[in-house]
């Protein structure tokens, strides 16, 4: 793959249009967009750059984007940062922990669903600590993502027979 191939890619899918023509001229974006006509990355040539039908899929895990954008900060804030003087995770998104810790969790949770519900059992889990006044006991956040405590926690969700539904058939 070349680098112009790699560059008009990224900016199709970023719907980038505009860049296209003023960054290689019509002619060249032209050719460059035929040179990936048999690749996995387009599906479908328009007679324009806005008719071209480019896989996302593929091309997120050529530039290894997300496409469904999990937000690990989402469910890391929701996570004490400490009980009494016990450290349970990095307060910042800057510390070394906290992206090994990001790292941990995306390879673990890959569907918005999952996120979703992984964050809502573990504010259910917290919450029913702080009502049985045993926060103390709260395991540490490499804890938490070496195990996925989150999936046994989802007990203690209210309203749970739906989200344990969808959790398992994520699971399969």
């Amino acid at each position: 793959m070349t680098p112009n191939q790699i560059v008009l890619l990224q900016l199709l899918y970023n719907k980038d249009y505009s860049n296209i023509k003023e960054i290689f001229g019509e002619t060249k974006a032209i050719d460059i967009r035929k040179s990936l006509e048999q690749s996995p990355y387009i599906l479908s040539l328009g007679g324009l750059f806005v008719d071209t039908v480019i896989s996302n899929g593929e091309i997120e895990k050529l530039f290894g984007i997300r496409g469904d954008q999990i937000n690990f900060w989402e469910f890391y804030q929701c996570y004490p940062v400490r009980v009494g003087n016990r450290v349970l995770r990095a307060s910042g998104d800057i510390a070394q922990v906290a992206k090994k810790h990001e790292k941990k969790y995306l390879a673990r949770v890959k569907k918005t669903a999952q996120h979703e519900l992984a964050i809502k059992a573990t504010e259910a889990f917290i919450n029913m600590q702080k009502r049985s006044n045993k926060l103390q006991y709260l395991p540490n956040m490499e804890t938490v993502l070496n195990n996925c405590m989150w999936e046994q926690w989802t007990v203690f969700i209210q309203d749970k027979g739906v989200e344990e539904q969808e959790w398992n058939s994520d699971q399969i």
